[in-house]
């Protein structure tokens, strides 16, 4: 963005100096108003011409290349499981979100104007669960993309709700010095403001889960970020959840959204209710998986898919020693939900270390209740 208003103040000192008071001096009184008149219009063309780069004027947001219709990039990238944009900010996000798909595959100084479309110079973006400021998450991006060419695969989900949106999609990264092919899934959600003529954009973001690139994510931050970053993740870690029955009060959800419809509040008091056993022992969510999930349900764990009684397997390896402790959203769209939550896994050692995941999940009502039929999870 910086770069960006640094060319355009160039521009502008340019113009200015072009028509300076100097070059008018040595000019008839009717060269002279002749020339203020045309400066005038000049002017009066650039401030209406907002979408021309070579403007002083120009607002990157309103460029049509950065608008193009929903209609005309759902036929590019149709989303596999889409529910609606019911409100005029998810209507604004949802067409942001596929204008950006449609910039991607470009390099990264195509990114990062993308980024002063999506972002405003206090946005957050925390990656694999590290919190980056927007420059710091520019310079990890441009260190990524120069090692990797990262293509938009498969649009499986846009979640949209109040000013939160959730997605998950399918990308392929190529390593550029080899040419090796890393298929994969990213999940993202992310919390907008409506900055009216600019559009909507990214307050705060979370892009994918931790993994073993969290400490090398870290080197980014400043040493005051650090330490406020693993004193986020000590108070996780030391997190007691409330004694009591009612599972709204034990599992808030810290950043909360519209739940208006009976299918989303049962599909809400199912989620809880799978924290609930989870977090009782493997016995306990054993037994209730036959409740939660429908017969036949189709499962994918990190990207493969499995089956019920595989995905038993992966949990009671961990179950016991790691419980969930906090949720971050519960986005619920018609029969779909989109969630974001952190667990506390203690060590052999007594040591203990706090992760994120995510998870989309379609639900059928089956009788009085609803069940899970299609999942996907990080």
């Amino acid at each position: 963005m910086k770069k960006r208003a640094a060319v355009l103040s160039t521009i502008l000192a340019v113009s200015m100096a072009a028509t300076g008071c100097g070059n008018l001096a040595a000019t008839s009184p009717t060269q002279k108003a002749a020339a203020v008149a045309e400066t005038a219009a000049t002017k009066a063309n650039a401030v209406s011409d907002k979408t021309d780069p070579n403007s002083p004027n120009y607002v990157i947001e309103l460029d049509p290349q950065y608008n193009v219709s929903t209609d005309e990039l759902l036929k590019t990238f149709p989303i596999e499981y889409q529910t609606p944009a019911n409100s005029e900010l998810s209507k604004k996000i949802q067409n942001r979100m596929l204008n950006g798909f449609n910039r991607w595959n470009m390099g990264y100084d195509a990114w990062e104007h993308w980024g002063e479309v999506l972002y405003h110079d206090d946005s957050i973006y925390n990656v694999n669960g590290v919190k980056l400021t927007l420059d710091e998450y520019q310079t990890a991006m441009d260190m990524s993309l120069k090692k990797l060419d990262i293509q938009m695969g498969t649009f499986k989900n846009m979640v949209l709700v109040d000013d939160w949106m959730a997605i998950q999609y399918d990308i392929v990264n190529i390593d550029r010095a080899t040419g090796e092919k890393h298929p994969g899934t990213t999940m993202e959600f992310a919390k907008f403001g409506d900055y009216g003529e600019l559009g909507a954009k990214v307050d705060e973001g979370w892009g994918g889960v931790k993994n073993e690139s969290y400490d090398g994510t870290m080197h980014f931050q400043t040493e005051e970020e650090q330490k406020a970053q693993k004193k986020f993740m000590d108070e996780l870690c030391n997190t007691k959840l409330k004694d009591t029955d009612n599972l709204e009060e034990k599992y808030p959800v810290v950043y909360p959204t519209t739940i208006d419809t009976e299918l989303g509040k049962q599909m809400k008091a199912a989620i809880l209710n799978d924290f609930e056993n989870y977090n009782s022992g493997y016995a306990a969510w054993d037994k209730w998986t036959d409740e939660f999930y429908a017969e036949n349900a189709s499962l994918n764990y990190k990207g493969e898919d499995v089956s019920l009684d595989e995905y038993k397997d992966i949990v009671k390896d961990e179950i016991g020693n790691t419980s969930r402790v906090r949720i971050n959203n519960i986005l619920v769209s018609e029969d779909w939900a989109a969630i974001h939550f952190w667990t506390v896994t203690t060590n052999e050692d007594g040591t203990k270390e706090a992760d994120n995941h995510m998870q989309f999940l379609h639900f059928v009502q089956n009788g009085d209740k609803v069940q899970v039929d299609n999942c996907f999870m990080k």
